[in-house]
């Protein structure tokens, strides 16, 4: 199956999907060593890889993509350091689901999976490999601890892989709109009290033309957490969106979203329809967004007076913050080539790599604190802009993203947009939410 003949449609944009990282358990964004302490080697080995090694690696992307796509976003640089590795890749389609390939014995080495690892546990192409960290003495610290853990939290403590991107949620603001209502801009204080303080001034309607303080994406601010709340109980694998948890979350957001009734919520609360209202309508003031500021400055699409803040945390859970969305470079158990695929994986994610990267705006799954120094300092549409606060300050931990989270989240976000219309209050829409989720969680278990 040539890599040259699949077809690319998502890997960048997955980049940019929800969500960056940080230090593990709600801790801060990534720390440098102490002063006077050296630091670790990129990757350490006890036996290094031979660069002249030629060796023939097929690459399986979950987030789908051609060979074209992934040559230039990510095996180019892996061929930097190895030459003679070649490629083939393969996207799921007609006959190239996970399952075909299994079911063909088409060997698969390198897997590019989403935060959800289960589906290739669940077709047995999952493959431990902490033998080849042990052997190469492979610095696991180098990464931000949330996105090791949330694998190890699925698979029983066992690595797959490793984290080779990260994305989450930032803060962007119109400045033309702070400067027509004379409103101080943000700053990198704030809390989502200050935020929610600055949208009401922002609140306005001007000109025939309502202007909004506050939108953007539910999924940001539901997701806020220092340590993350299920949405379904694993043991029993029920609903768990009835509770005094879910009801504070609620009670802290709504008032960021009911600033001036409206009759369409999810004009205010999804992504795509916020992201409108802010880069094209623009009478949104404060808008929640994918930390993809270097794409979108540099594609044109923020036609505006803007920039960035830090995202921010209630003064009652100071070290909450988004969740990251972590794209894993995985080992297939079916690999005859495990050594020469770490050493892909690795050399991917490496200081000199990395760097480079960040420099176009992406947000690396590293906590090293140097390259946030040099965050998107080849694009000059971003100069000038706060770009560190493209990191956020703290993360929450990750929920485990199955089938059952992506139905009970749906079923939230629907009581969220109720209760902002008006139509049913608090409590009623998480009672009614929970059963939603369950009918659907029941449905999947009988597919």
């Amino acid at each position: 199956m040539n890599g040259g003949k699949a077809r690319w449609s998502g890997a960048v944009a997955a980049a940019a999907l929800l969500l960056l990282s940080a230090c593990g358990k709600g801790g801060d964004a990534g720390t440098a060593p102490p002063s006077g302490e050296q630091k670790p080697p990129d990757s350490a080995a006890a036996q290094p890889f031979d660069p002249n090694t030629a060796a023939e690696l097929t690459v399986y992307s979950i987030l789908s993509g051609n060979y074209e796509g992934f040559m230039s976003s990510e095996g180019q640089y892996i061929q930097r350091k190895y030459p003679n590795f070649k490629f083939n890749f393969i996207a799921p389609g007609t006959s190239t689901t996970l399952k075909d390939v299994v079911t063909a014995k088409t060997p698969i080495d390198i897997i590019i999976s989403t935060p959800d690892v289960q589906p290739v546990i669940d077709v047995g192409l999952n493959s431990d490999i902490t033998d080849l960290v042990n052997k190469y003495k492979y610095d696991l610290n180098r990464f931000i601890p949330v996105t090791i853990d949330m694998m190890k939290q699925i698979t029983g403590g066992k690595l797959l892989g490793l984290p080779s991107r990260v994305s989450s949620y930032t803060v962007y603001y119109n400045k033309d709109l702070f400067d027509k209502f004379g409103v101080p801009y943000l700053n990198d204080k704030m809390t989502w009290e200050d935020i929610l303080e600055t949208a009401k001034k922002l609140t306005r309607f001007d000109g025939g033309v309502q202007y909004y303080g506050f939108a953007g994406d539910i999924i940001a601010m539901l997701d806020m957490n220092e340590r993350a709340p299920q949405y379904v109980d694993p043991k029993t694998t029920k609903a768990t969106l009835a509770n005094d948890y879910w009801k504070r979350v609620f009670d802290r957001t709504l008032p960021l979203y009911t600033l001036v009734p409206i009759a369409q919520p999810t004009n205010l609360t999804s992504l795509t329809s916020a992201r409108t209202m802010f880069e094209k309508e623009k009478n949104v003031a404060i808008f929640v967004g994918v930390n993809d500021a270097g794409v979108r400055a540099a594609n044109g699409s923020m036609d505006m007076n803007w920039d960035i803040s830090p995202f921010p945390s209630f003064k009652s859970a100071p070290n909450e913050g988004p969740q990251p969305s972590t794209r894993y470079y995985l080992i297939s158990s079916t690999s005859k080539n495990r050594e020469a695929a770490f050493a892909a994986i690795t050399q991917f994610v490496s200081d000199d790599i990395q760097r480079e990267l960040v420099t176009t705006g992406a947000t690396p799954p590293l906590q090293n604190v140097d390259y946030i120094s040099q965050l998107g300092s080849g694009i000059p549409q971003l100069k000038g802009k706060n770009v560190k606060a493209l990191v956020p300050p703290h993360y929450g931990e990750m929920n485990v993203k199955d089938q059952y989270y992506i139905a009970s989240r749906a079923a939230l976000i629907n009581a969220f947009n109720q209760v902002v219309a008006g139509q049913k209050d608090v409590n009623t829409a998480l009672r009614d939410a929970e059963d939603a989720a369950n009918k659907q969680i029941a449905e999947l278990k009988n597919k």
